[in-house]
């Protein structure tokens, strides 16, 4: 297949994958809400077109960088599943066990085909520590509800050890970034409650990028973030 039509196949392919992933969110909202409510990511043609073109040129992005291998493939499903997941979370502050379970099924999938089965360990390790992180946040009802615990354990069960610690910082990052939008624009403080779900995504894409890019042009002399 040329280049042309593998730009166009994906492009299609993601752009219809966009608009199924809209209605999905709409389903997973209805699911758990018991009134009408606004779907702020839903709702009009505009918003349709959004999510197609969104996804269709992440996986684009995602295919120029390292081309139609399995690694590739498996990045653009868990990248699909993020903004599910981020969306949900955002509009009524719960992440679906069926998105988890679909995190861990992808990511289980593609390590136990793309890796020795010794090295699983690290992935076992690496769930171990997200959950540990989020439960103890958790217990005690500060930040972390039970959703982000079962997320977290599997983003580390994706990443491994080293990759969900530099998911978590990444994370970390961005809720520093979006505290201080809150705290300049009078809109919150450093205690404000916020969902959880978007920047642990962040963290998870964000990782799986640069694994990407490092993959091809080695830019981290460490090698890869998991």
């Amino acid at each position: 297949m040329d280049q042309f039509a593998t730009t166009a196949l994906v492009i299609v392919i993601g752009a219809v994958v966009g608009v199924l992933m809209e209605k999905a969110t709409v389903y997973l909202i209805k699911r758990r809400v018991n009134t009408l409510m606004h779907h702020q990511f839903s709702g009009s043609f505009a918003k349709t077109i959004f999510w197609a073109m969104m996804n269709a040129i992440t996986w684009l992005i995602f295919v120029k960088i390292n081309g139609l291998e399995s690694k590739t493939l498996e990045c653009m499903l868990l990248f699909s599943i993020c903004i599910i997941l981020s969306a949900v979370d955002i509009s009524i502050k719960k992440i679906p066990n069926e998105l988890v379970l679909m995190t861990i099924f992808i990511g289980g999938a593609f390590i136990i085909t793309g890796q020795p089965i010794t090295s699983i360990g690290m992935n076992v390790f690496g769930l171990l520590i997200g959950f540990i992180i989020f439960f103890l946040p958790a217990m005690i009802g500060k930040g972390a509800g039970w959703g982000d615990v079962k997320y977290a354990a599997a983003v580390g069960f994706c990443l491994g050890a080293y990759g969900i610690i530099s998911a978590i910082m990444i994370m970390t990052f961005f809720l520093m970034i979006y505290a201080g939008y809150l705290i300049i624009r009078g809109k919150g403080n450093l205690k404000s409650k916020v969902a959880l779900g978007p920047f642990m995504a962040s963290g998870f894409v964000s990782v799986l990028i640069l694994n990407l890019i490092n993959a091809n042009f080695h830019l981290f002399e460490f090698g890869m973030l998991f």
